[in-house]
C-alpha cells in the first residue's frame, strides 16, 4: 500500500523540501525587487531635496534679523587701528581669567623685572578685584576683554548672547579704570568646538566696531590639572622655541600657584635669548588661528 508506506513519507518530505526552496526563491526575488524600488525612492527624494535646496530663494526677512545685534549697544565700540607693526624678537605675556590673589602676585613679579604684560580679565566686580583692575592699568599694563561670564555655552549660544556678555565687561573696565579696551581674547580661543558655527560672524562683527582679538603661539600649559613648576616652565620655553616674536597663554586666576612660581625663571630665561618684552596694543599684529602668521 502506497498511502502510509516508507516511499509515501520520503516522497512527502521531498516535496515539502521543495516547496521551501520554491518559496524562499520568490521571497529572495520579492526582497530585491523591493529594495531596488526602496533605493531608487531614496535616490529620487535625495534629488529632489538637492534641487529644491538650489533652487529655493533666499529669505531676505531672516536675513535682516540675522543683522539686528549690530545695532545692539551703539556705544560698544573702539577706534581700530590703521596700520599694524611687528617687533621682532619680542615676548607678549598674557594671563587670563584674573583677576585674582595670583594677579597681585603677577604684578608684583612684573615690577621686580621691569616687564609689562596684558590681563585679559573676566566678570569679577568685588572691591579687591577692581582694585587689581586698577592696578594693572596704573603700572603701565594692557587690560583687555576675556568676556565677563567665561560661561562657554552661554556666551556662545548666539551672536547676541556673546555681545550682551561682552558689554558688560567692556563696562565694567571702563567704568573700573577709565579706560576703553580696545582689544580681546576668545575663550577658548579663536577657533573652538563652542563657538565654531559662530566664529566668522563674532569676527566680523566685533572687528566692525573695532576690536582685535589675539590668540597665542606658546602656551604654559597651566590649564592642565598635573601642572607643575617645572611643567609650566618646560611648555612655556618649548613651544616658544625657534619663534622671533612669541605670544603666550598664561592664566592668573586663583588655583595658578604654579604660573607664579614659574614665571622669574621663565622672564630669566628669554632675557638670556636675548628677547625684549612688551605688552599687547591693538596696533600690535595680531597672532590668530584661522590664518598663518608671515
Amino acid at each position: 500500500m502506497y498511502l502510509g508506506s516508507v516511499k509515501f513519507f520520503k516522497h512527502f518530505i521531498v516535496g515539502i523540501v521543495l516547496l521551501l526552496i520554491i518559496g524562499l526563491s520568490f521571497a529572495a526575488v520579492y526582497l530585491a525587487v523591493m529594495n531596488k524600488n526602496y533605493q531608487k525612492q531614496i535616490s529620487e527624494l535625495h534629488s529632489e531635496t538637492v534641487l529644491a535646496q538650489s533652487t529655493e530663494k533666499p529669505d531676505r526677512s531672516q536675513e535682516s534679523e540675522a543683522l539686528e545685534y549690530q545695532e545692539l549697544y551703539p556705544e560698544m565700540y573702539a577706534d581700530l587701528s590703521e596700520k599694524t607693526t611687528v617687533s621682532p624678537h619680542t615676548i607678549y605675556l598674557t594671563f587670563d581669567d584674573g583677576p585674582s590673589d595670583r594677579t597681585a602676585e603677577i604684578l608684583d613679579i612684573l615690577k621686580e623685572k621691569n616687564v609689562k604684560a596684558t590681563f585679559f580679565v573676566i566678570g569679577k566686580e568685588g572691591p579687591k578685584e577692581k582694585e587689581l583692575m586698577r592696578r594693572i592699568v596704573d603700572e603701565g599694563h594692557t587690560i583687555a576683554i576675556h568676556t565677563y561670564s567665561h560661561k562657554y555655552e552661554d556666551i556662545y549660544e548666539s551672536v547676541e548672547s556673546y555681545l550682551a556678555d561682552f558689554n558688560k565687561i567692556y563696562h565694567l573696565i571702563y567704568e573700573t579704570t577709565g579706560v576703553k579696551p580696545d582689544m580681546f581674547r576668545f575663550p577658548g580661543g579663536s577657533l573652538n568646538i563652542y563657538n565654531a558655527r559662530l566664529q566668522m560672524e563674532l569676527s566680523s562683527e566685533l572687528t566692525r566696531r573695532g576690536f582685535t582679538y589675539y590668540d597665542w603661539n606658546s602656551s604654559s600649559g597651566d590649564a592642565d590639572i598635573k601642572t607643575t613648576k617645572d611643567s609650566v616652565y618646560a611648555n612655556t620655553t618649548k613651544s616658544a622655541a625657534n619663534k622671533d616674536r612669541v605670544i603666550i597663554l598664561m592664566h592668573d586666576s586663583v588655583k595658578k600657584k604654579d604660573t607664579v612660581a614659574a614665571l622669574p625663571d621663565i622672564i630669566e630665561y628669554f632675557k638670556a635669548k636675548g628677547y625684549d618684552f612688551d605688552k599687547l596694543t591693538n596696533d600690535v599684529k595680531p597672532v590668530a588661528f584661522n590664518y598663518k602668521e608671515e
